[in-house]
């Protein structure tokens, strides 16, 4: 029995595939792969399978996590490429080794919105949305197990960066908290939409970008 890691991309179509349905995708494709790994005991068993931190729903990502035990003698450097032949577009494995960060380590997550304003002046709004993300605080309303409550985002979001994609588009870009609380790269847009609504774009496009250790390194 080795553990294995699994980095992933999820990005395109795919990113419209819901975290449980995206469970049973990966659940489907070891199976037709031959890829046997631990599954549970009993009547039902169901595989061993954990995604260190899931990705919310029309947000790409290209570094997902996700944990097995494989059971076969086989070198995690082939696993990527049996796998991915039984993948959906938009969804396909990039690496895997062994785990060397426990998945209670997993600290920040570097992400982006692309903010798409259809009247072709993104660029005129780039400082007015540099200000904001300055702002010592930055309240926002988030959903919660409990119901709605309020976040500061500004002790949460760091590294933040405004550009200039093209006329009609605008890239911020941040380091945020993974855990506790948790921030989504769609709160990032939540931060425009609540405290400077004249600023709100069309249409928006969410990604993650690396996920990060306490210590900054790229978790693995």
């Amino acid at each position: 029995m080795t553990k294995c890691r699994i980095r992933f991309e999820k990005t395109g179509r795919a990113k419209y595939i819901s975290h449980l349905d995206l469970m049973r995708t990966f659940q489907h494709a070891f199976i037709r792969s031959g890829i046997k790994i631990k599954h549970t005991e009993g009547f039902n068993p169901h595989p061993y399978i954990s995604m260190a931190l899931p990705l919310q729903l029309g947000c790409e990502s290209v570094c997902e996590v996700l944990d097995i035990q494989i059971e076969d003698d086989m070198s995690q450097r082939t696993l990527p490429e049996k796998l991915n032949p039984w993948l959906p577009e938009g969804i396909r494995a990039i690496s895997a080794a062994l785990p060397i960060n426990k998945v209670g380590l997993l600290k920040y997550v570097r992400c982006s919105v692309t903010m798409v304003y259809d009247d072709g002046k993104a660029a005129e709004r780039k400082a007015a949305i540099e200000e904001l993300f300055a702002r010592e605080s930055l309240i926002i309303m988030k959903k919660t197990k409990r119901g709605m409550g309020e976040l500061d985002l500004a002790p949460n979001v760091s590294e933040v960066s405004v550009e200039v994609i093209s006329d009609t588009e605008l890239k911020v870009t941040a380091l945020v908290s993974a855990v506790e609380p948790t921030v989504n790269p769609s709160n990032l847009l939540d931060a425009v939409k609540q405290n400077a609504p004249e600023l709100e774009p069309d249409f928006a496009k969410y990604m993650r970008l690396e996920v990060y250790d306490g210590n900054m390194k790229p978790f693995m």
